[in-house]
């Protein structure tokens, strides 16, 4: 089977170096802007299972082309190219997955998940599939958060946790994967989590709290921001008394006051300005200040931690089980040569891309990581060097 590999950064290659080493998987066409890299990673590929192809998505001649035969079409780039992939597909009838929403389109440009939900009739007829925000979180968060709805009678909330307790050798400000998708998240969209029926928004960086992590990672302050997970879990999940879906992120002390900086100069928009003659977005001019996740390899240390805690009732009794996965950058960096979170959000991708190839992620159209068959997929996950696990929390918290 063929795989089109879009991206080819630290998920991208992770993603492409999995799915290389599956005996199904006869040929991996790497796809990027970036010829360098490109050959970077198609010479830690088995010889004869990679091929590479230096291209802008945006030429969608070509994007057509290299589509074309692909049994499964793997999008690691920026959302905001979602839609024109997920196009490409369906023309040349090849299974579709990305790893994050974008949008909403009024505040940030781009598609949002609605849009690309909306293909779901335009995938059936043409007899394919797209599972969509399958990398950690969104993705694995997801599948926990489905695993942990199947075990309770009630699920009353729905909340994920991502924290990183490592360090950054030669960056004071630095994030993990896209600087351009973090700052989005934490600093231009407002936060919006399910509670009570309905959808809730705060200012951005204006809601935290402390959330202990299980060891190594321990407690952290984390911030609640926006992200897919909330949305989905209320879609999806919401029918067995669901009161609260959210997200929290962990945000060091002088990130959150870089950011709030940032806003009060009059720069958390994405609109061009003008200064000395020229006219820029502060937005870019932030990002470029920040490393790019392949320029922190070898150079992160600890570990991070991403799961899903669930609040209910199972036989009347009250639960609060918390589902997780640890990586550890430095053992990501000796096993592949990649950071943590590379690791951590590409191998749930490759379990995603695997379930396509194999026809179970529920047959033609478009699908929620929600919507998948939980074992299946946390199986996969052990068995591609990805273990996680489960621990209950005292019933007040």
């Amino acid at each position: 089977m063929r795989v089109v590999q879009l991206g080819v950064g630290s998920v991208g290659e992770v993603i492409a170096r999995t799915l290389a080493a599956q005996g199904e998987v006869s040929e991996v066409v790497l796809v990027d802007v970036d010829e360098d890299r490109l050959r970077q990673v198609a010479d830690r590929i088995p010889h004869g299972k990679a091929s590479y192809r230096a291209l802008d998505v945006r030429d969608a001649d070509r994007l057509a082309a290299v589509v074309h035969g692909a049994d499964v079409t793997v999008n690691a780039l920026v959302p905001e190219f979602n839609l024109e992939v997920m196009q490409a597909c369906l023309h040349a009838r090849s299974h579709y997955l990305d790893l994050a929403a974008g949008g909403p389109r009024e505040l940030l440009g781009t598609p949002d998940m609605d849009e690309q939900f909306a293909l779901g009739d335009a995938f059936r007829e043409r007899g394919v599939s797209a599972l969509l925000f399958c990398g950690i979180d969104p993705g694995a968060s997801d599948v926990f958060a489905r695993a942990l709805y199947d075990e309770l009678d009630v699920v009353e909330e729905l909340v994920v946790y991502d924290g990183d307790g490592g360090r950054v050798d030669g960056y004071e400000f630095a994030t993990s994967f896209s600087p351009a998708v973090m700052v989005e998240e934490c600093l231009l969209c407002p936060p919006e989590r399910f509670e009570d029926g309905r959808f809730v928004t705060s200012e951005p960086l204006s809601v935290s709290g402390e959330f202990r992590f299980p060891d190594p990672v321990g407690p952290m302050r984390v911030w609640h921001i926006d992200h897919e997970e909330p949305a989905l879990m209320a879609r999806f999940l919401g029918d067995k008394g669901l009161r609260l879906a959210s997200f929290y992120i962990g945000l060091a002390d002088a990130w959150v006051e870089l950011l709030r900086s940032w806003k009060r100069l009059g720069f958390a928009h994405k609109r061009e300005i003008e200064f000395a003659g020229c006219r820029f977005r502060p937005f870019d001019l932030l990002v470029s200040r920040l490393p790019r996740s392949v320029d922190l390899v070898g150079k992160m240390h600890g570990s991070v931690c991403v799961g899903t805690l669930a609040v209910g009732r199972r036989d009347g009794v009250a639960v609060r089980r918390f589902m997780y996965q640890i990586t550890s950058h430095d053992e990501a960096y000796r096993r592949l040569g990649v950071q943590g979170t590379g690791y951590q959000t590409g191998i749930p991708g490759a379990c995603g891309a695997l379930m396509l190839l194999r026809d179970q992620v529920g047959g033609p159209g478009v699908w929620a990581c929600e919507q998948l068959d939980p074992g299946t997929f946390l199986a996969l996950m052990g068995e591609l060097g990805c273990p996680w696990g489960v621990v209950d929390l005292p019933a007040e918290g």
